[in-house]
């Protein structure tokens, strides 16, 4: 088999939210999962080509930081873990 092979499956519900940072145009989504405590966020950016990457990993992880969510504060692996 080839190509993507997801790692695990699950329901959510989300909201999403436009929003600018730096320049930058970039998606907020506030994330519920049901099987899960707690309410997350999902930061995301489009960039144009694998040159522009690491400016938009750089401008979603500002934002993170500026909100205090750490780069080890994943939702997946909560739900790993509460499997």
């Amino acid at each position: 088999m080839c190509g993507y092979v997801p790692r695990i499956a699950f329901e959510k519900h989300c909201r999403t939210y436009a929003l600018t940072a730096d320049g930058r145009e970039l998606l907020a989504t506030v994330v519920r999962v049901p099987e899960l405590d707690g309410t997350f966020l999902e930061v995301e950016t489009v960039v144009a080509d694998e040159e522009e990457l690491a400016a938009g990993l750089a401008a979603v992880r500002a934002v993170l930081g500026r909100l205090g969510v750490a780069d080890g504060d994943l939702y997946t692996d909560a739900v790993v873990a509460a499997r």
